[in-house]
């Protein structure tokens, strides 16, 4: 019998791409744009599915404009 020691030139990274995850799970495609996003320098904020946000506060409308600090000091002082 003979036996033959065959060495394949394959390159096992382009069959499993890297992970750039924390815990090294495979990138979803929010992942994907949030990595892309931060490596190409985007800075801003980015949303739950990986898209770059303008205006983060803009669904809140008028509430978030009367907000301030001093509002959380009022609601916690009563027990």
């Amino acid at each position: 019998m003979t036996s033959f020691n065959v060495k394949a030139d394959v390159d096992d990274t382009a069959a499993a791409p890297r992970s750039r995850c924390w815990d090294g799970s495979p990138e979803s495609d929010a992942d994907r744009r949030f990595f892309d996003l931060r490596e190409s320098g985007y800075t801003g904020w980015i949303d739950q599915d990986g898209y770059p946000v303008e205006d983060p506060f803009a669904h809140a409308g008028a509430d978030a404009a009367s907000w301030s600090p001093a509002l959380l000091d009022d609601e916690t002082d009563e027990v």
